[in-house]
């Protein structure tokens, strides 16, 4: 890959990253009507969006951004040792095969319409 690519690919993945991960922080504060709007999605498959894959790609895209400095840095070679598992997890486990995902996962704010919702009996204990 070309310098120009590369630095490209690395901008755009740590602006996409940092944008990505910015609005998964301000969804899941839940403070506003706004940022409460992925709750009245139509299913529970817009939930997971917000709550997993969300973050799951920003976490993926945030790890391109930084991948010419990874092999320099032997810390960022760690955190991607650690983030891009997570990142996975995230969009594919909790995302796209809709595994089962705890109750810890969820914010505190929309526990309980989520179990009402979606009658999550295992919440209400």
């Amino acid at each position: 890959m070309t310098p120009v690519v590369s630095t490209v690919v690395s901008v755009v993945g740590l602006a996409l990253g940092v944008l990505l991960l910015g609005l998964a922080v301000w969804e899941r504060l839940g403070r506003g009507e706004q940022a409460r709007a992925w709750l009245r999605g139509p299913s529970e498959a817009s939930i997971r969006g917000s709550l997993f894959v969300l973050p799951g790609l920003g976490l993926l895209s945030l790890l391109v951004g930084l991948s010419p400095w990874i092999a320099d840095v032997p810390a960022l070679g760690f955190l991607a040792l650690v983030l891009a598992p997570l990142g996975l997890w995230l969009v594919f486990g909790w995302g796209a095969l809709a595994l089962p995902y705890p109750r810890w996962s969820v914010p505190a704010w929309a526990r309980g319409r989520i179990a009402r919702r979606f009658d999550k009996k295992r919440w209400s204990r």
